[in-house]
């Protein structure tokens, strides 16, 4: 997974090196065509960044995928440096779509979540980075919103941009917990009532034959990783009490897998994920984050009580359909991984999975 050196956003908020996105001009489909950037240095970015997607993409090959593109970047747009940045930007993310998306690979584009950026001005940014050539867009990535407000953002964004995108949202720690008198309170899920499927259709039903409906079809599409980090600590602890329920709340469902600079061959790191998984015959989620490093964003730790390992959280729904549409919730960010040293990882580094954590995770308290 990643290395010490990242964090992971939460609330929608900063990590090291996070790229942002998210612009008031208006590009539309030819804003990629008309603009390169004059600066030298910003030149070199781009072409460093459309290599680097070429190499992702080669990685891909001919096996399906679900691709989460660039957490956060469209809603940190406003923190790259001026407006040449900021088109800079949003070219290299609409490069991005234009080069991962197939009809075998499912690329969604992220849009932060709802408690961050106005529908409104996500939809300017979500056309600008080429929305239309995406299969849709994702949500609450490493962050604790409730899944129900998500999908009525989800609606918003859909009616502002014009379209209907499917979309997916992170529900890795956006659980329910039940108070002592047995009744349900949100912790950033959708609830007991609502949590139910409509209809389900596998949302992954172009990229793979449909293996029937409901949340379990789903779930048995989906790649679970056997070499996570949790599922690595459970192997280094048998005896330890928590290694069987970790092993089967966390490490035994299907989680995302994060790539971005700290992988120096992008190709091999993917063909070497995609192989693994295809001989499985499953799907993997795969999140291409943080790219390039510069221009954009920032490591401030000034407001990581909003978004840095929050305590009083827990599992949200494991991944599954959410309606009719194929509408997905998923884990991208691995549940009992760090952000960092802060809030309830103190003494852990970013990437890094701690029993505390996901205890926290399973259980809604300390």
């Amino acid at each position: 997974m990643l290395p010490p050196v990242v964090w992971f956003p939460a609330v929608g908020r900063r990590v090291i090196a996070i790229i942002a996105a998210s612009v008031l001009v208006v590009l539309g489909v030819f804003g990629y065509l008309l603009f390169r950037p004059a600066n030298p240095a910003l030149e070199l970015e781009v072409h460093t960044y459309e290599k680097w997607v070429n190499g992702f993409a080669a990685g891909l090959r001919d096996r399906p995928a679900v691709v989460i593109l660039e957490p956060d970047a469209l809603a940190e747009l406003n923190a790259c440096r001026g407006s040449a940045e900021q088109q800079a930007r949003l070219q290299m993310l609409s490069y991005a779509v234009q080069t991962l998306h197939s009809k075998r690979d499912h690329v969604y584009l992220d849009a932060g979540h709802a408690n961050w950026v106005p529908p409104g001005q996500m939809a300017i940014r979500l056309r600008a980075a080429d929305i239309a050539q995406a299969y849709g867009f994702s949500l609450n990535v490493s962050n604790y919103q409730p899944t129900g407000q998500q999908i009525s953002y989800a609606h918003e964004l859909d009616r502002d941009l014009g379209m209907a995108k499917r979309f997916v949202v992170d529900t890795s720690r956006n659980g329910v917990a039940e108070d002592p008198h047995g009744t349900s309170h949100s912790a950033g899920g959708l609830g007991h009532s609502a949590a139910r499927l409509d209809n389900p259709a596998g949302s992954l039903s172009r990229a793979r034959p449909a293996a029937g409906a409901g949340a379990a079809a789903l779930s048995n599409r989906l790649f679970t990783n056997p070499d996570t980090e949790a599922a690595q600590w459970v192997r280094a602890h048998p005896g330890d009490p928590l290694a069987r329920e970790i092993g089967l709340r966390i490490a035994d469902q299907p989680t995302a897998q994060w790539f971005g600079p700290w992988n120096h061959d992008i190709a091999a790191a993917v063909a070497g994920y995609t192989t693994a998984a295809s001989r499985r015959h499953k799907v993997p989620v795969l999140v291409a984050y943080a790219i390039p490093r510069s221009g954009c964003g920032g490591d401030s730790m000034s407001d990581a009580g909003e978004w840095c390992n929050v305590p009083g959280h827990q599992l949200g729904s494991a991944p599954r359909v959410l309606d009719s549409r194929g509408d997905m919730a998923l884990w991208i960010k691995p549940p009992g991984e760090s952000d960092g040293n802060c809030g309830a990882g103190a003494g852990t580094q970013a990437g890094e999975f701690s029993p505390t954590i996901a205890k926290q995770l399973m259980t809604g308290g300390p």
